[in-house]
């Protein structure tokens, strides 16, 4: 990755990204794009925020549109794997262990999929704005604190959210505007997970250009947040 990429390197790597990886996926504006580019790039600079990061929502007006598809292709570029896959509990007591177990294992990407009723658990709330996780060990009288530091995406089909998970969420909507997206055909990488895997490397480089190029050319420093309650770059 070169140390400070020029601007024809930098067009290539978003040509790589946007005309490649994203192509497919039915983005309603430029606006659902550039949020889904961010999503791709945060996993790799989240440790250069300070605090919390919002959770990237990924909707549509019904499934077979590509939502969890979408959030797969992310994590397959930035960790070589998917990643782990949950989904919230009706009980937000359940909800809130759940998330402790997951921050245990210090995961760089947490995934929630399907969300049937939509973004409206206070506990998530919590955990999204929290730089640390402070919960009780089960079945022991001790609380462990957990390190929040991974990237969180959800997907969701025409998701209700809560007046604190709106303020949180970064929307990225896609809608194929046909009766049965799932039945679609003529995509340019057929399958696209097998073309990812095959060009990682590439998509990788692509990720790491554009953020080299961010870095030359001297970061935001201006501490610009969504709300009061995330983090600013270092």
């Amino acid at each position: 990755t070169p140390e400070n990429p020029s601007s024809r390197e930098i067009e290539r790597a978003l040509d790589l990204l946007l005309n490649d990886l994203f192509v497919e996926f039915p983005f309603t504006s430029e606006s659902d794009r550039c949020h889904a580019l961010a999503a791709l790039l945060l996993p790799l600079v989240r440790r250069m925020v300070h605090g919390p990061t919002p959770i990237h929502l990924v909707e549509a007006p019904t499934p077979g549109t590509g939502k969890s598809l979408l959030a797969e292709m992310i994590a397959l570029v930035c960790t070589g794997h998917s990643a782990d896959v949950t989904t919230l509990d009706k009980q937000e007591s359940e909800t809130r262990k759940k998330i402790t177990a997951i921050l245990a294992t210090a995961p760089l990407i947490v995934h929630v999929d399907n969300l049937r009723k939509g973004l409206l658990s206070s506990q998530i709330a919590a955990a999204i704005t929290a730089e640390i996780w402070w919960d009780r060990i089960l079945q022991v009288s001790k609380m462990i604190r957990l390190p929040n530091r991974a990237m969180w995406i959800a997907t969701a089909n025409n998701p209700a959210l809560s007046l604190e998970n709106a303020r949180r969420s970064i929307r990225i909507r896609v809608d194929a505007k046909v009766d049965r997206p799932g039945r679609r055909s003529g995509f340019k990488h057929v399958p696209l997970r097998q073309w990812v895997l095959e060009n990682r490397s590439d998509l990788v480089r692509s990720v790491l250009t554009i953020v080299r190029g961010w870095v030359a050319a001297g970061i935001d420093r201006k501490s610009t947040r969504l709300n009061s309650s995330h983090g600013k770059l270092s």
